[in-house]
Protein backbone atom coordinates (compact mmCIF):
# COMPACT_ATOMS: atom_id res chain seq x y z
CA UNK A 1 0.00 0.00 0.00
CA UNK A 2 1.57 3.70 -0.74
CA UNK A 3 -0.24 6.61 1.43
CA UNK A 4 0.18 10.00 0.69
CA UNK A 5 -0.25 12.71 2.62
CA UNK A 6 -1.95 15.40 0.22
CA UNK A 7 -1.84 18.62 1.24
CA UNK A 8 -1.88 22.45 -0.10
CA UNK A 9 -3.43 23.39 -3.24
CA UNK A 10 -4.57 21.63 -6.40
CA UNK A 11 -0.89 21.71 -8.36
CA UNK A 12 0.58 20.59 -5.21
CA UNK A 13 -1.91 17.67 -4.97
CA UNK A 14 -1.43 16.55 -8.53
CA UNK A 15 2.24 16.20 -7.94
CA UNK A 16 1.94 13.88 -4.82
CA UNK A 17 -0.94 11.90 -6.69
CA UNK A 18 1.27 11.37 -9.51
CA UNK A 19 4.19 10.29 -7.79
CA UNK A 20 2.28 8.04 -5.53
CA UNK A 21 0.42 6.39 -8.08
CA UNK A 22 3.65 5.79 -10.04
CA UNK A 23 4.95 3.97 -6.80
CA UNK A 24 1.84 1.92 -6.46
CA UNK A 25 1.96 0.91 -9.78
CA UNK A 26 5.50 0.00 -10.00
CA UNK A 27 5.09 -1.92 -6.55
CA UNK A 28 1.90 -3.61 -7.81
CA UNK A 29 -0.34 -2.25 -4.88
CA UNK A 30 -2.82 0.07 -3.89
CA UNK A 31 -3.31 3.76 -3.46
CA UNK A 32 -4.14 5.72 -0.22
CA UNK A 33 -4.54 9.62 0.56
CA UNK A 34 -3.97 10.20 4.34
CA UNK A 35 -6.46 13.99 3.82
CA UNK A 36 -5.79 14.86 7.60
CA UNK A 37 -3.90 18.29 6.38
CA UNK A 38 -8.01 19.43 5.36
CA UNK A 39 -9.24 18.75 8.37
CA UNK A 40 -7.12 20.89 10.71
CA UNK A 41 -6.45 24.79 10.28
CA UNK A 42 -3.04 25.96 9.51
CA UNK A 43 -2.58 29.94 10.37
CA UNK A 44 0.30 30.41 8.42
CA UNK A 45 -0.95 28.51 5.31
CA UNK A 46 -3.30 29.72 2.87
CA UNK A 47 -6.89 27.95 2.82
CA UNK A 48 -7.03 24.72 0.61
CA UNK A 49 -9.79 22.22 -0.53
CA UNK A 50 -9.17 18.29 -1.49
CA UNK A 51 -9.78 18.59 -5.55
CA UNK A 52 -8.34 15.27 -6.26
CA UNK A 53 -11.91 13.82 -6.00
CA UNK A 54 -12.41 15.56 -9.35
CA UNK A 55 -10.52 13.65 -11.15
CA UNK A 56 -10.74 9.55 -12.18
CA UNK A 57 -8.51 8.63 -9.84
CA UNK A 58 -8.87 5.73 -7.74
CA UNK A 59 -7.64 5.74 -4.39
CA UNK A 60 -8.83 4.70 -0.58
CA UNK A 61 -9.33 7.89 1.97
CA UNK A 62 -7.86 7.48 5.13
CA UNK A 63 -10.12 8.62 8.08
CA UNK A 64 -7.05 8.48 10.27
CA UNK A 65 -3.64 9.21 9.33
CA UNK A 66 -0.39 7.21 9.79
CA UNK A 67 1.92 10.31 9.70
CA UNK A 68 2.68 10.66 13.62
CA UNK A 69 3.02 7.04 14.16
CA UNK A 70 5.03 6.28 11.23
CA UNK A 71 7.31 8.85 11.07
CA UNK A 72 8.16 8.12 14.69
CA UNK A 73 8.33 4.73 14.20
CA UNK A 74 11.13 4.87 11.78
CA UNK A 75 12.83 7.71 13.83
CA UNK A 76 13.27 5.53 17.32
CA UNK A 77 12.98 1.79 16.04
CA UNK A 78 15.83 -0.10 13.82
CA UNK A 79 15.14 0.53 10.36
CA UNK A 80 15.72 -3.30 9.22
CA UNK A 81 12.76 -3.67 12.44
CA UNK A 82 10.27 -1.44 10.19
CA UNK A 83 11.26 -1.70 6.40
CA UNK A 84 9.42 -5.24 5.40
CA UNK A 85 6.26 -3.71 6.94
CA UNK A 86 6.28 0.10 7.54
CA UNK A 87 8.73 2.78 5.35
CA UNK A 88 8.26 6.49 6.07
CA UNK A 89 9.71 8.27 2.66
CA UNK A 90 10.12 12.14 3.26
CA UNK A 91 11.41 14.53 0.78
CA UNK A 92 15.11 15.05 1.52
CA UNK A 93 15.72 17.40 -1.48
CA UNK A 94 14.18 19.93 -3.80
CA UNK A 95 14.98 18.15 -7.00
CA UNK A 96 14.47 14.52 -8.11
CA UNK A 97 15.46 11.99 -5.81
CA UNK A 98 15.50 8.70 -7.64
CA UNK A 99 15.77 6.68 -4.36
CA UNK A 100 12.06 7.06 -3.33
CA UNK A 101 11.64 4.30 -5.83
CA UNK A 102 13.74 2.17 -3.47
CA UNK A 103 10.98 1.99 -1.28
CA UNK A 104 9.29 -1.69 -1.83
CA UNK A 105 7.55 -2.01 2.56
CA UNK A 106 4.11 -3.44 2.37
CA UNK A 107 3.17 0.22 3.55
CA UNK A 108 4.79 3.11 2.25
CA UNK A 109 4.28 7.07 3.41
CA UNK A 110 5.36 9.46 1.19
CA UNK A 111 5.81 13.20 2.51
CA UNK A 112 6.77 15.75 0.12
CA UNK A 113 5.53 17.57 -2.81
CA UNK A 114 7.43 15.80 -5.49
CA UNK A 115 7.38 18.10 -8.08
CA UNK A 116 9.36 17.09 -11.21
CA UNK A 117 7.93 15.31 -14.20
CA UNK A 118 10.18 12.40 -13.56
CA UNK A 119 8.84 11.09 -10.93
CA UNK A 120 5.78 9.57 -13.28
CA UNK A 121 7.87 9.92 -16.17
CA UNK A 122 7.65 5.63 -16.63
CA UNK A 123 3.74 6.07 -15.83
CA UNK A 124 2.93 9.29 -18.37
CA UNK A 125 0.25 8.10 -20.25
CA UNK A 126 -1.69 6.50 -17.62
CA UNK A 127 -1.01 9.57 -15.00
CA UNK A 128 -2.75 11.76 -18.23
CA UNK A 129 -5.61 9.22 -18.73
CA UNK A 130 -6.90 9.61 -15.35
CA UNK A 131 -6.16 13.58 -15.28
CA UNK A 132 -8.62 13.91 -18.26
CA UNK A 133 -10.88 16.23 -17.57
CA UNK A 134 -14.52 14.26 -17.31
CA UNK A 135 -16.87 16.82 -15.61
CA UNK A 136 -20.41 18.53 -16.25
CA UNK A 137 -19.47 22.58 -16.79
CA UNK A 138 -21.24 25.81 -17.04
CA UNK A 139 -22.13 28.16 -19.57
CA UNK A 140 -19.27 30.78 -18.79
CA UNK A 141 -16.93 27.53 -19.36
CA UNK A 142 -18.19 26.52 -22.58
CA UNK A 143 -17.92 30.39 -23.98
CA UNK A 144 -14.41 30.53 -23.07
CA UNK A 145 -13.57 27.40 -24.31
CA UNK A 146 -15.42 28.12 -27.67
CA UNK A 147 -13.14 31.33 -27.38
CA UNK A 148 -9.93 29.12 -27.27
CA UNK A 149 -11.13 26.61 -29.89
CA UNK A 150 -11.62 29.23 -32.48
CA UNK A 151 -8.01 30.79 -32.16
CA UNK A 152 -5.40 29.55 -34.27
CA UNK A 153 -2.43 30.41 -31.13
CA UNK A 154 -4.30 30.18 -28.04
CA UNK A 155 -1.71 30.91 -25.71
CA UNK A 156 -2.56 30.69 -21.60
CA UNK A 157 -1.26 33.44 -19.37
CA UNK A 158 -1.04 32.97 -15.65
CA UNK A 159 -0.22 35.59 -13.41
CA UNK A 160 -0.37 34.49 -10.13
CA UNK A 161 -0.17 37.55 -7.05
CA UNK A 162 -2.43 37.16 -3.85
CA UNK A 163 -0.75 35.40 -1.38
CA UNK A 164 2.19 35.84 -3.60
CA UNK A 165 2.02 38.86 -2.67
CA UNK A 166 -0.09 39.31 0.74
CA UNK A 167 1.11 36.44 2.83
CA UNK A 168 4.49 37.14 4.94
CA UNK A 169 6.01 33.69 4.29
CA UNK A 170 5.20 32.93 0.34
CA UNK A 171 5.63 36.53 -0.28
CA UNK A 172 9.45 35.80 0.60
CA UNK A 173 9.24 32.37 -0.84
CA UNK A 174 7.75 32.24 -3.96
CA UNK A 175 6.99 36.03 -4.56
CA UNK A 176 5.36 37.78 -7.55
CA UNK A 177 8.04 37.26 -9.91
CA UNK A 178 7.13 41.13 -11.43
CA UNK A 179 5.91 42.40 -15.01
CA UNK A 180 9.27 42.49 -16.80
CA UNK A 181 9.00 38.82 -16.95
CA UNK A 182 5.76 38.85 -18.40
CA UNK A 183 6.41 41.41 -21.15
CA UNK A 184 9.67 39.67 -22.55
CA UNK A 185 7.40 36.87 -22.45
CA UNK A 186 4.91 37.95 -24.11
CA UNK A 187 6.90 39.60 -26.45
CA UNK A 188 8.72 36.07 -27.02
CA UNK A 189 5.54 35.20 -28.14
CA UNK A 190 4.55 37.38 -30.64
CA UNK A 191 7.79 37.38 -32.18
CA UNK A 192 7.15 33.79 -32.99
CA UNK A 193 3.80 33.94 -33.64
CA UNK A 194 1.74 37.50 -34.38
CA UNK A 195 -1.77 35.82 -34.48
CA UNK A 196 -1.25 34.74 -30.97
CA UNK A 197 -4.13 35.38 -28.38
CA UNK A 198 -3.41 35.37 -24.95
CA UNK A 199 -6.27 34.23 -21.92
CA UNK A 200 -5.48 35.66 -19.11
CA UNK A 201 -5.53 33.79 -15.75
CA UNK A 202 -5.29 35.86 -12.29
CA UNK A 203 -6.19 35.98 -8.90
CA UNK A 204 -5.95 39.70 -8.89
CA UNK A 205 -7.46 40.61 -12.53
CA UNK A 206 -8.07 44.10 -11.78
CA UNK A 207 -4.84 45.45 -10.64
CA UNK A 208 -3.28 42.88 -14.03
CA UNK A 209 -5.61 45.05 -16.52
CA UNK A 210 -4.68 48.31 -14.77
CA UNK A 211 -0.36 47.23 -14.69
CA UNK A 212 0.09 45.31 -17.62
CA UNK A 213 -0.31 47.12 -21.03
CA UNK A 214 -1.32 44.04 -23.69
CA UNK A 215 -1.54 46.07 -26.85
CA UNK A 216 -2.72 42.30 -28.39
CA UNK A 217 -6.06 40.55 -28.38
CA UNK A 218 -6.51 39.20 -25.39
CA UNK A 219 -9.45 38.00 -22.67
CA UNK A 220 -9.36 37.42 -19.05
CA UNK A 221 -10.79 34.21 -17.85
CA UNK A 222 -12.90 34.94 -14.92
CA UNK A 223 -16.29 33.82 -13.01
CA UNK A 224 -16.38 30.36 -14.96
CA UNK A 225 -18.03 29.36 -11.15
CA UNK A 226 -17.59 27.44 -8.15
CA UNK A 227 -15.47 24.88 -9.65
CA UNK A 228 -12.82 27.97 -10.79
CA UNK A 229 -9.92 26.21 -10.03
CA UNK A 230 -10.80 23.24 -12.13
CA UNK A 231 -12.11 25.11 -15.12
CA UNK A 232 -9.24 27.42 -15.12
CA UNK A 233 -7.25 24.28 -14.97
CA UNK A 234 -8.80 22.68 -18.12
CA UNK A 235 -8.96 25.81 -19.78
CA UNK A 236 -5.28 26.55 -19.89
CA UNK A 237 -4.59 23.01 -20.81
CA UNK A 238 -6.48 23.59 -23.68
CA UNK A 239 -4.65 26.43 -24.90
CA UNK A 240 -1.74 25.54 -27.66
CA UNK A 241 0.91 27.63 -25.91
CA UNK A 242 1.12 28.23 -21.79
CA UNK A 243 3.35 31.43 -20.08
CA UNK A 244 3.30 30.25 -16.50
CA UNK A 245 3.70 31.55 -13.15
CA UNK A 246 5.73 30.35 -10.26
CA UNK A 247 3.21 28.09 -9.46
CA UNK A 248 2.18 24.64 -9.60
CA UNK A 249 -1.16 25.23 -10.54
CA UNK A 250 -0.29 26.66 -14.20
CA UNK A 251 2.88 24.27 -14.32
CA UNK A 252 0.10 21.69 -14.44
CA UNK A 253 -2.19 23.67 -16.99
CA UNK A 254 0.92 23.43 -19.00
CA UNK A 255 1.61 19.81 -18.87
CA UNK A 256 -2.02 18.31 -19.09
CA UNK A 257 -1.44 19.91 -22.56
CA UNK A 258 -0.10 16.67 -24.51
CA UNK A 259 0.35 18.57 -27.99
CA UNK A 260 4.52 17.92 -28.39
CA UNK A 261 4.80 21.14 -30.26
CA UNK A 262 3.85 23.08 -27.37
CA UNK A 263 5.97 26.24 -26.33
CA UNK A 264 6.12 26.59 -22.54
CA UNK A 265 7.81 29.60 -20.95
CA UNK A 266 8.07 30.02 -17.04
CA UNK A 267 10.28 32.18 -14.81
CA UNK A 268 13.87 31.53 -14.86
CA UNK A 269 13.81 32.15 -10.80
CA UNK A 270 11.55 29.99 -9.34
CA UNK A 271 11.78 31.18 -5.68
CA UNK A 272 12.93 33.49 -4.06
CA UNK A 273 15.96 33.83 -1.28
CA UNK A 274 15.86 29.86 -1.83
CA UNK A 275 19.46 29.75 -3.31
CA UNK A 276 19.74 25.85 -2.31
CA UNK A 277 16.28 24.95 -4.01
CA UNK A 278 17.29 23.63 -7.03
CA UNK A 279 14.80 23.69 -9.65
CA UNK A 280 16.91 21.96 -12.50
CA UNK A 281 14.20 18.85 -12.25
CA UNK A 282 11.00 21.04 -11.69
CA UNK A 283 11.40 21.97 -15.61
CA UNK A 284 11.25 20.08 -18.45
CA UNK A 285 13.95 20.07 -20.95
CA UNK A 286 11.68 21.24 -23.95
CA UNK A 287 10.36 24.56 -21.63
CA UNK A 288 11.99 27.77 -21.56
CA UNK A 289 13.30 29.50 -19.05
CA UNK A 290 13.22 32.86 -19.42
Amino acid sequence: MIIARITSGLGNQLFQYALARSLALRNDTSLCFDLSYYRQAYETDTVRAFRLDRFDIEYTALNASPYRYVSKGTRLLPNRTLKPWFEFVKERQFHFDPGVFEAQAKFVTLDGFWQSARYFADYETIIRKELTFNRPTGPVFETYKEEIDGSEHPISLHIRRGDYVSHPEFSQSFGFVGLDYYRAAIAYVIQRLPTARFFIFSDEPDWVSQHLVLDYPHCFVTSTGSDADLDDLQLMSLCRHHIIANSSFSWWGAWLNADAGKLVITPHAWFRNKPDWNTIDLIPATWLRL
